[in-house]
This record gives C-alpha cells, structure tokens and sequence, in this order.
C-alpha cells in the first residue's frame, strides 16, 4: 500500500511538472512567431532570441508574468488580443526595451497601470479597446511613451476621462476612442496631446443622452487639417448634428461616418452645415438611411468647398420611397470627386449626371447598373460630364462595350469596366481622343480585337480567356495580361514603348534574353505560375543571366515552378540544378559518340593485336571439325603434318623431305605449300591436314615462335591434344632456344616443351643419322598384330 501511495505522489508530482512547463509554438519562422489560436495558457517558450514579431492572440492566458518576455528580448510586435488576461505584472515588460507595437485588446483587464509602460520608450502603436477598466489608471499612464503615434482606448466599461489621464503624450497621429457608455469628461482632458491628424470617435451613448460631453470631446480632439471619423453611432433627429458644428467651426476638413444608422432628416440637417465649413471630403461607409416624412425636406445651401464624396456599402430599406437626388444639385455642381461603391445603385438619371459639371473622378463600382441605365447616365453618348477625367463602371451588369457614350469627353483618360460580362469586343470602336489606361480585366473576352484605342499607355487583359494577344499599339508602356491562355510573349514589334509586363498564370513556356532584348524599353516582367519547361537555356537565363539584363523580375521569383522535365517538376526554377548531359545535349551526343568509337576502334586494334576474330573463327571451326567423325588410323591420309615457318622451308625441302619422303618405307607429309586446297581457308587448310595427319611435326626455331600462322597450327594442335589426351605433337629444335625467351603468346608452346621431350637438330655431324632414325620412330604408324595388338616403335629418348 505504501509503495502504491509513492508512486502515485511521483505520477502527481511528474504530471504537475508537465503542466506547469513552458508551453512551446508550433507556428515559428526566422524572426516571428505566429502563435494565434493555439489554446495557449501560458506564454510561450522563445525559439531564439531573433524573434521579432509575437502573436498570442486568441488563447487562454489569463496572468501575464514578470518572466514571460526575458527571452524576447529583440521583439517589436507583441499581439495579445482575444485572451483573458486580467492580470499583468508591473515588470512583465520591462525585457522589451525595442518593442513598436503591444496590442492588449479584447482581454479581462480593469486596471491599468504606469508601471507596464515605464521601458517602452520605444513604443509606437497601443490598443487597449475592449477591456474592462472603467478609468484610465491613476493617470500620467501614457507619461513614458514619448514616440506613440498610434492610440486605441475605451470600451463598453469605461465610463470617465480625466484631464491628466494624456499628460505627457505628445506626437499622437492616430487616436481611436470607444466611449459608446462614457458618463463623465474632463474639459481638456484630450487636448492635452496637441493636433492629431486621424481621430475616430464612438460616442453613441453621449449622442443619445449628453450631446454636451459629445461637443466638449469633439472640441478637444478636432484641429485644422484633421479628418474626423464617427462610428458605431445612431443619428436620427435633427438636434444630434449640433455636435458637428463645433468640428466645421475649429477647421476639420474630412468627415466620415462609419457603420453609422442615419435618418434622412439627419443628413439634410448635416448638409446643411457643410457650407459654413472648411470640409472637403465626406464619407458614408457601411451606413444605414431610414426614410423621414418630405415635408421635413428643406433645400440645401448652394455654396461648398466640398471636393470628395465617398459612399460605400450604403443600405437605403425602403429606396422606393427614398427622394430623388435633384435635391442634391448644388452639391453635385461643385463635388469633384465621387465614389458610391456596393450600394445597389442602379441609375442616375441623365439630368443629375448634367448637374455634375466639376465632377472629374466618378467610381461607381459593385453595383448594378446595365447597359440601358449607364446610356441613361451617359445621356446616351450626346455630351455629360464634361470635366471627367476617370471613370470606374467595373464590377456592374454589363454586357455591351459602349464606348460611343464616352466619344465626345475629351478630358476623359481612365475607364475601369473591369468584373462585367462581355464575352466579346467589337471589331471597331470609337473612344475618347486622350484615353491612356483601359481595364477590361475579368470581363470572359475570348479575343481582341483592333477596338482597342492606339493611344493607350495602359491596357489591362487580366483572367480573361485569351489565347493570342497581337493588337498594335505604339504607345503602350504597361500590359497586364495574366490569367489568360497565352503562350508566348507578345511581338515586340507592335509595342515599341512596353515598359512592363504582368504575364503571369498562363500557358508561356519559356522566355529567353533574347526575348525580352526585342522590347527596346522594357524594364519590368510578372512572369510566375506558368507551365514552364525548364530547359538550360530558360535556368541558366533566370538564375544568372537575367541580374545582368536591364528587365527586372518583379514578382516572387519562388513561384516560377518547372512543369518539365519530370526530373524537375514541381521545383522553383531557382532550385532546379540540370546535369551538364541535359544542358548540353549535342556536346554530350557527341562526346559519348566519340567515345564509342574510341572504345570501339580500341576494341578493334586489341582484336587485331591478339587476333581474336582469328580465334573465334578458329574455335568455331574447331567446334565445327570436332562434331566430325573422328578418323580410323587407317583411314588417315598422311604420317604427318609439318608445321614450320616459312623462313625455314630451306631445311624442311633440303633434309626434312628427302630423309622422311624417300627412305624404306616413305612417310607421306603434308606440307602447306604442296598439299593444302588452294582457294580454300587456310584455317580450313591448316585444321583439315592435321585431322588427316597421324603426327604433327613442330619445326621449332627463331623464325617459328615469330610466325603467327605457326601460332595458330600450334594452337590448334593443343586443342586436339587436350581433346584426345594422345600423342600426336613431334617437337624438332632446329637451334638453341630459352623457354623464357619465347614470347607470352606461345604460351601454348612453353607448356608443351616443359611436358614433353624434343629432337634437337644436332651440330654434329656424327649425330644427324641418329637423329633420322629417332624422328623416323616417333611418327611411324603402329602396326596390328593378327591378335588386334598394337605394336609400337620407341625412338630413343623421345617420349611421346
């Protein structure tokens, strides 16, 4: 029992252990750390004291430490948001002396405090949005951060803004402030920080319940040139505009409203304030108009300094009883720049397009305008907006290039009708006489044609279905053409001024120097995610050559991937290493063709040299010879075959012949030069006399052992002896020779003389007689007794 009860403490022990070490991220490149959504309890241990960049976000830490951050020491991005974290040590981030970015949005926090900011003078950007404190902490919080540009605060929980609370917090460039439920502001609390030039202001509580909290807060942040967004906000009644005032009467010049509910009442009530004021831009985004009763409606001032008006994403429920906009007129005769994007606008009725006389930059993009309501804005081509210098009518419900509704606008230089459904262009168009840039990018075109203005700078084909691009345009210095179906650069030849080209995502192969030297001007290419086969040619240009041409690579150099060979598909062509047999394929063909011939000429020569030919065919006639049937000794037609070189035909006609040919008995020989078949092989000759020979006679000298035929005769005489194992070899020394002497080749011959006795032709002359009658004993045939025993002649001290 006992020894249960330990190892259960150990097990709790280890386990406790486990738990409480330094959880570690999966996500970590180089320099950062993408931590974010890992159910992280704890902050994690640091890779390498490189990192840069931290994201915890969305996790469950709830205690920030003093420790924490001691290995981060090199950090400069912190991202904490969307924890819950309540507690943060006083010294926790004292380690980030470098730190530019601490983002503690969305957690549990409801105090905070001086002490986590004293060593982050280098800090620049703090959002503190969405925790639970009700005040700032006990003031001068932002006293240390000398370089914050960027500031975020509030949330639903903070209810009271003292002065001293910005105390020391100068150079601020960007403030956000959520005080949807403030009940309580200091009068020059925010004013303290000097002029900002971004301030984002959400104050629907106060606008509902203290407009004079909302003025005294909007008097504090606005200065001349400051851009003023309102968001998350309720305007309904006329009396909350009153706060506005205050910012046209201390020089605001930008105001937007941002997912902001608006009645119709309130923003003629806001109009009718702007001719008082120093604004030039008004923004409407992601805001909701309700309809208030006309008789309400009153007209508007007719003088403005207002230049830009930008709605997006506007919803009007009940648009059908929403009033037409020729109440606007006197806003539309000065605005010079208007964008209503995403906001289902359908038509502008030819009259108001009229009132647009300064108008020089219209977006009406993401809407649903077709072909019958833009002729209706265009007043049917006849002459409107005047002044236009751009138009964006992309991403609509179109079908038709009508480019005859924008002849006559010779101001007119820009026409973005990317995102329609065209399909197909007209094989000619009329278009305005300036007209430089043209996006008809994602419009289902399947080809182009000559419609396409000359005087072109810009031309943008993107994802398209394009198989061929070959329209002139002289002065065209940027093609955009990626994500059709083409295949090879365009010709040069039709664009002498192309500067850049965007090609990427089609069916191009390859490219080359000399390829892109044709363009006389082009500095620029976006070539990736082609189907690229990756000859030498293309690798060595892109890994080598193209840093020395005057065309730069502009787009992630990663992404150019080989498609073939198979050896190399899929890699980046930066990676791709082809073997010197691949990049040189005639050099290689021919080398290894070469070394064929080396090898086989050497194989010819060594043939030659140790007459191999020779020896097949002599082994094939042997084998031939050998399926013969063998010959009976009384069938044989010679006693013996003389095998001698020609050098010492002399002795042979002079001695040999004569002593052997004419004595009682005659022995019969075969000599080559009388006997062998003529026109017949002489390996034929030479196998056949020795079959029909009952001895062959070796005439050995110098001139022998250098004779190959004599070679050969020998040789194939070792092969009949080694078949038959009998004797049939008579070895004759016509003068002195070493047996080390005789070349490797007769190696035939030295295993011969070492295994058996031969006659020496002897100097003297007392001996020669002896000699005859040896010689003539060792090839006389044997003669059969009336018993079949076979008698035989032993010649002295030969041994066969």
């Amino acid at each position: 029992m006992k020894i249960l009860t330990s190892l259960m403490f150990i097990l709790l022990l280890m386990h406790q252990s486990f738990s409480l070490s330094t959880p570690q991220c999966h996500m970590c490149e180089q320099t950062s750390c993408n931590c974010s959504g890992q159910n992280l309890q704890k902050v994690p241990a640091a890779p390498s004291k490189l990192i840069t960049e931290l994201d915890i976000s969305f996790n469950r830490l709830t205690t920030i430490l003093k420790d924490d951050f001691l290995a981060y020491a090199s950090l400069r991005s912190l991202i904490m948001t969307s924890n819950n974290i309540k507690t943060i040590q006083e010294q926790a981030f004292d380690p980030l002396i470098n730190l530019e970015k601490l983002d503690l949005s969305l957690n549990q926090l409801d105090t905070l405090s001086a002490g986590w900011f004293k060593n982050l003078s280098t800090l620049r950007y703090l959002n503190l949005l969405g925790n639970k404190y009700v005040t700032l902490g006990q003031g001068n919080l932002f006293q240390p951060l000398k370089k914050l540009k960027t500031l975020h605060f509030g949330g639903p929980q903070l209810q009271s803004v003292r002065k001293n609370d910005f105390s020391g917090l100068s150079g601020l460039e960007e403030l956000f402030f959520d005080g949807k439920n403030l009940l309580q502001y200091a009068i020059g609390g925010l004013r303290e920080i000097g002029p900002i030039s971004h301030v984002t202001l959400g104050l629907n509580g106060p606008f509902m319940t203290n407009l004079k909290l909302v003025i005294d807060v909007v008097s504090d942040v606005v200065h001349p040139n400051t851009t003023l967004t309102f968001t998350d906000t309720w305007l309904l009644l006329e009396y909350q505009i009153s706060p506005f005032k205050v910012a046209y009467n201390r020089g605001t010049t930008g105001l937007i409203f941002k997912n902001v509910t608006m009645t119709v009442a309130a923003c003629i009530a806001l109009l009718n304030l702007l001719p008082d004021s120093n604004i030039t831009m008004l923004a409407l985004e992601d805001t909701t108009f309700f309809l208030t009763s006309l008789s309400h409606f009153t007209s508007i001032p007719d003088k403005y300094r207002l230049e830009v008006v930008v709605i997006k994403n506007v919803e009007v429920p009940q648009f059908y009883n929403f009033p037409a906009i020729t109440f606007l007129e006197p806003l539309l005769k000065v605005v010079r720049r208007v964008s209503l994007l995403n906001s289902k606008l359908f038509a502008i009725p030819c009259e108001s397009s009229a009132d647009f006389s300064q108008l020089e930059y219209l977006d009406i993009s993401d809407n649903i305008f077709s072909d019958l309501t833009l002729r209706e804005m265009m007043c049917d081509g006849k002459g409107v907006l005047w002044s236009l210098q751009t138009i964006n009518i992309s991403r609509n419900d179109l079908r038709l290039i009508n480019s005859q509704l924008f002849t006559k606008l010779e101001n007119l230089k820009n026409i973005d009708m990317s995102g329609n459904v065209f399909h197909r262009i007209p094989e000619t168009c009329k278009w305005p006489p300036n007209l430089r840039f043209l996006n008809l990018s994602s419009t289902h075109l399947t080809k182009v044609t000559s419609c396409l203005p000359e005087s072109l700078h810009i031309l943008d084909l993107s994802d398209n279905k394009l198989s061929v691009f070959n329209i002139k345009l002289p002065f065209l210095t940027e093609l955009y053409i990626s994500g059709n179906k083409i295949g090879s650069l365009p010709d040069s030849s039709l664009y002498p001024r192309l500067e850049s080209i965007s090609i990427q995502n089609n069916d191009l192969q390859t490219f080359s120097g000399n390829n892109l030297n044709d363009y006389k001007n082009l500095k620029r290419l976006e070539a990736a995610a082609n189907t690229y086969v990756c000859s030498c040619e293309f690798v060595a240009f892109m890994t080598s050559d193209l840093v020395k041409h005057r065309v730069r690579i502009r787009d992630e150099f990663t992404l150019y991937i080989c498609d073939s060979p198979d050896a190399v598909r899929g890699k980046s062509v930066a990676d791709v290493r082809l073997s010197v047999f691949e990049c040189h394929r005639a050099l290689s063909f021919s080398l290894l063709c070469s070394g064929i011939l080396v090898m086989f000429l050497l194989f010819l020569h060594l043939c030659h040299k140790y007459s191999v030919v020779w020896y097949i065919k002599m082994t094939l006639a042997y084998l031939k010879a050998k399926r013969k049937p063998k010959l009976k000794r009384g069938e044989l037609e010679y006693d013996a075959f003389v095998s001698y070189s020609e050098m010492d035909s002399g002795w042979v006609e002079a001695h040999l012949v004569p002593e052997l040919e004419q004595c009682e008995p005659p022995f019969r020989l075969c000599l080559h030069k009388r006997d062998f078949v003529p026109g017949g092989w002489i390996i034929d000759n030479i196998m056949d006399a020795i079959e029909k020979s009952h001895k062959t006679l070796f005439i050995l000298s110098q001139h022998f052992v250098r004779s190959e035929w004599c070679k050969y005769e020998l040789d194939y005489t070792h092969f009949r002896l080694f078949d038959q194992n009998d004797d049939t070899v008579v070895l004759i020394l016509l003068e002195p020779i070493d047996k080390n002497t005789i070349p490797e080749k007769f190696c035939k011959l030295r295993r011969v003389m070492n295994s058996r006795t031969y006659l020496e032709w002897p100097d003297d002359d007392n001996q020669v007689a002896r000699f005859w009658q040896s010689l003539r004993t060792a090839i006389k045939r044997p003669v059969t007794d009336n018993d079949g025993v076979n008698i035989f002649y032993q010649a002295g001290n030969v041994v066969f």
